[in-house]
């Protein structure tokens, strides 16, 4: 994504006319992003994106002063249901699973091409890193990894992140947390997989 094909002017522009309302992909940070205005705030000014950090280990940028972090349980924006969880999931699916991996391990399809690991998210470091956190790497990109905020809403970024503290949860979740309902899933689960496996060990020919 760093190095794709795309149309780039020359400094004059005198060589080539452009046709009527086309933009320079390059130009359209000339033309600062709306902000994002949460209810009852007054509007943000618009910044530039923040460079991304250089080192992989360090932290990450500012917040961006154009994107305002709203305060609330975890520092979510809205409160979390079942039907955001799943919004979240498919843009994840969409956007980051190429490198964080399904489980967010970092183990994505780069990395069988060949690629650097991304960052896990069940890293203590991120485990305990704020929400806010997040939404800041998504918004202005971080070490290797590009901004995503052409490509995700703010309110999608919210969402994104929301299924990523579900994926982190799952990964040191006991079941005594589960409901009895999904206990119960998951103990036929087990036992299905389990007979599974008994089938096959217990395989053979017979002379």
């Amino acid at each position: 994504m760093h190095d794709n094909p795309k149309y780039k002017p020359y400094r004059d522009g005198s060589i080539r006319e452009l046709p009527e309302g086309v933009v320079a992909r390059g130009s359209l940070a000339l033309n600062p992003p709306a902000p994002f205005i949460q209810k009852g705030q007054a509007p943000a000014t618009a910044a530039s994106p923040a460079p991304a950090a250089a080192d992989a280990g360090a932290g990450a940028t500012a917040a961006s002063t154009s994107v305002p972090i709203p305060a609330g349980e975890d520092g979510f924006p809205f409160k979390i249901t079942k039907e955001i969880v799943e919004r979240g999931q498919n843009r994840y699916n969409i956007t980051c699973l190429p490198c964080h991996g399904q489980l967010g391990d970092g183990n994505g399809m780069i990395v069988m091409r060949g690629f650097r690991k991304a960052s896990s998210y069940h890293q203590d470091r991120l485990v305990k890193a704020p929400t806010s956190y997040f939404y800041d790497v998504i918004t202005n990109g971080f070490g290797a990894m590009s901004n995503y905020a052409d490509q995700l809403s703010p309110e999608d970024r919210w969402k994104v992140i929301a299924y990523i503290r579900v994926l982190q949860t799952s990964q040191h979740a006991n079941a005594t947390d589960l409901t009895e309902v999904d206990r119960k899933k998951l103990d036929e689960a087990e036992h299905k997989e389990k007979t599974k496996e008994g089938s096959h060990s217990s395989g053979g020919h017979s002379n």
